[in-house]
């Protein structure tokens, strides 16, 4: 998979909901399906999860134009 591609999966995964939970519940399949290879696909199925949402929270939080949380700070 190239690089661009492997951004714009990540993109849609922190950005979609629906995408991010089909990815949740199957990560090895949705990343096949969006074009990694074996070895890929299985990087994408260890991600930590506890850290992708808080990515997820960060880049909405972002998009709102809000900031970072108060118990961040």
């Amino acid at each position: 998979m190239s690089a661009a591609a492997l951004e714009i999966l990540l993109a849609r995964i922190y950005t979609d909901e629906t995408f991010r939970r089909a990815f949740l519940a199957d990560p090895v399949g949705v990343a096949r399906s969006a074009g990694c290879d074996g070895e890929e696909a299985a990087r994408m199925a260890a991600v930590d999860r506890e850290g992708l949402d808080l990515a997820v929270e960060s880049y909405h939080r972002k998009r709102q134009g809000r900031g970072p949380a108060a118990d961040f700070r």
